[in-house]
């Protein structure tokens, strides 16, 4: 059964919001939010996108690498990349993020 995405004025509870699968919370023709689901081992290979990109932990630990450069992110840790930055992720344990991307 597919997520239905967040609609507007309604409160989404990020921490259950799509269980175990990575899920676009809203999409609209400014920006994509998407909350991010990590299996303990899991990696998202390096990558890019155009746009601006927040990304804020929700819970658990990973490693976050901004071109080859590690950041350790836990609950709480919040970073921002300009667009057209090389980054990938690595999960130590089960971890969420809320990931956002702003369309130019």
């Amino acid at each position: 059964m597919a997520v239905e995405h967040a609609k507007h004025g309604r409160v989404v509870d990020l921490n259950t919001f799509g269980g175990t699968a990575s899920t676009a919370v809203v999409k609209q023709e400014e920006f994509e939010a998407i909350r991010v689901y990590l299996g303990p081992g899991k990696k998202i290979p390096p990558h890019k996108v155009d746009g601006t990109i927040t990304v804020h932990c929700l819970s658990g630990s990973c490693t976050f690498f901004v071109g080859d450069e590690p950041r350790s992110l836990s609950p709480g840790s919040w970073l921002f990349l300009e667009g057209g930055t090389m980054h990938a992720l690595e999960a130590e344990e089960e971890c969420a993020l809320l990931v956002t991307i702003l369309f130019s």
